[in-house]
């Protein structure tokens, strides 16, 4: 029975030695620009997970009651791919394009437990575990 549930869910874990960088960003953005600042902030994810090999994953959020308050988490290869990113043409572009649209900015370093997502996203497929 284990082994049948084992082989349904298709879990994949990368090694423990590679363990990702994962950085949770908190922003507050002035609300007479919250519009374009979320659609400079779509391109640049969009971008840098699709150019990047080391960006792994970028999800953005707004607080449901604060929709001027923007939460990213950002899991990355490693520390020298977050490094990457950071003089990545597209991430340069996106920091000075919002520049003076960003109020504050907190950056918190964490120690991932576990990241799992569904390989085909909303479609399903296999887990894949970090």
């Amino acid at each position: 029975m284990l082994s049948m549930i084992l082989a349904m869910t298709a879990v994949a874990l990368v090694p423990a030695e590679s363990t990702p960088m994962v950085r949770i960003a908190e922003l507050e953005i002035d609300p007479a620009q919250i519009d374009a600042y979320k659609a400079i902030l779509a391109e640049e994810q969009e971008a840098s997970v699709r150019l990047e090999p080391g960006v792994l994953m970028l999800h953005s959020v707004t607080l449901a009651d604060e929709p001027t308050h923007v939460r990213l988490l950002e899991v990355y290869a490693s520390r020298a791919a977050y490094e990457a990113h950071l003089r990545a043409p597209h991430f340069v572009k996106y920091k000075t394009s919002t520049e003076k649209m960003v109020r504050s900015l907190k950056l918190i370093e964490t120690k991932p437990i576990l990241l799992c997502a569904k390989s085909a996203g909303p479609k399903g497929g296999a887990a894949v575990c970090y």
